[in-house]
């Protein structure tokens, strides 16, 4: 377990410190976000389908420790939990995924690296949980906590595919609707642009209505307390934009240019 977590921890420090440093020499689009984040739910749910053997030939879509690297680092040897360790900064993980977005907003391999050092130690006790109690279980009782973890693990994989989605600005599972924009608050036109102020809610946006052509100044007020990591950035694919929110009023400007919902 300390070879394994060891390894973990400098690839989850190593691989934060290059993203960030890519973060600061590349601007990536929402789109290219999203793909990654639907490239790991994908995997997830693969995974989750392999975890309960429904479907085995699933199994040639999910990518396999090279021979070479078995042969070279001796991946069975005494070693070897440690480099396992080391290769699964690699695993397409969604958690692990969105971290290293994460990461790579920083836009630095200082504050990357940190980043992803951070989050590989809290993650540190509840592996070492894990295996101190799975030591102890029957073998009858750990293929039923298996059943459990790939259900999870599909979870997890659908939340990361919903998530690349809004990143790309695609709406598939209609959590937008014109029913919602019809019952939203609609804009008020002030001279050359329209206004619009929302409040922040710890698990959704406030739908909006807005006038096409005309210039919207959009003012979301968020309290200290209702921020948090699933809403503390709004992006809008379709105009570039990713405001991310600070304690206060927050001022989003864009002009509609067509009707229709905007992700």
């Amino acid at each position: 377990s300390l070879l394994y977590n060891a390894g973990r921890v400098l690839s989850y420090t190593m691989i934060g410190g290059i993203v960030g440093a890519l973060g600061s020499a590349v601007s990536f689009s929402g789109t290219a976000r999203g793909i990654v984040s639907m490239t790991a739910g994908i995997f997830m749910v693969i995974m989750g389908l392999n975890m309960l053997n429904i479907f085995p030939w699933l199994r040639r879509f999910i990518p396999h420790m090279p021979k070479i690297f078995v042969t070279k680092f001796h991946m069975s040897g005494e070693h070897g939990p440690f480099f396992v360790g080391l290769f699964n900064g690699l695993m397409p993980c969604g958690p692990l995924q969105a971290m290293q977005l994460y990461a790579l907003g920083t836009g630095s391999p200082v504050k990357g690296a940190l980043s992803m050092l951070v989050f590989s130690l809290g993650t540190v006790p509840l592996m070492f949980g894990f295996g101190a109690v799975s030591s102890f279980l029957s073998s009858k009782f750990t293929h039923k906590i298996m059943r459990v973890s790939a259900a999870l693990v599909m979870v997890l994989g659908v939340v990361m595919l919903n998530r690349g989605f809004s990143l790309s600005g695609i709406n598939p599972l209609g959590l937008i609707t014109a029913k919602a924009a019809s019952q939203s608050n609609a804009a008020t036109v002030k001279g050359d642009e329209q206004e619009i102020t929302t409040q922040l809610q710890a698990n959704s946006y406030t739908p909006i209505t807005v006038q096409k052509g005309i210039p919207v100044k959009w003012t979301i007020r968020a309290d200290a307390g209702a921020i948090n990591g699933c809403n503390g950035t709004v992006t809008i694919p379709q105009y570039n934009i990713a405001k991310t929110l600070q304690p206060g009023d927050n001022e989003i400007d864009f002009t509609p240019k067509q009707t229709g919902v905007i992700t």
